[in-house]
């Protein structure tokens, strides 16, 4: 991965150059999908489900789970199953009037390295369009 970063100066000969960074990224634990985009009519519950992946070998354990903004957005933690590794969290959304809904959750882990994992949900509720024939 290669990143550009713009520094700003106040030496007047050098007010901004840019620093390049190479390196390699790894992953320590896949969210999927890491955005939740939600969409359907009002009177209608739209639902996903995020599968959260251990990347290394080691288990994985999530010790919370947390909504920040909006009460009508549902989130259920699954548990893996016997022998699996991977969590899921199954999100839901309900409005019975046009809206469009955001929030995201916050995941607490047990891994040192990535403590914390964050789940963008949006959710677009739109009167259907009439059908002119």
């Amino acid at each position: 991965m290669i990143k550009n970063i713009l520094v700003k100066t106040d030496d007047p000969k050098n007010k901004k150059f840019y620093l390049k960074i190479a390196g390699k990224v790894q992953e320590i634990i896949k969210v999927s999908p890491s955005t939740v985009n939600l969409s359907g009519t009002p009177g209608r519950t739209l639902s996903a489900v995020v599968t959260i992946e251990p990347v290394q070998k080691d288990e994985l354990k999530i010790l919370g789970m947390t909504l920040k903004y909006n009460k009508q957005i549902k989130a259920e933690l699954i548990k893996p199953g016997q022998g699996k590794k991977n969590w899921q969290v199954r999100v839901s959304c309900y409005s019975d009037r046009s809206a469009d809904i955001y929030d995201f959750i916050t995941l607490t882990t047990d891994n040192p390295n990535k403590s914390h994992l964050r789940i963008r949900i949006y959710a677009l509720f739109e009167e259907a369009e009439p059908i002119n024939e």
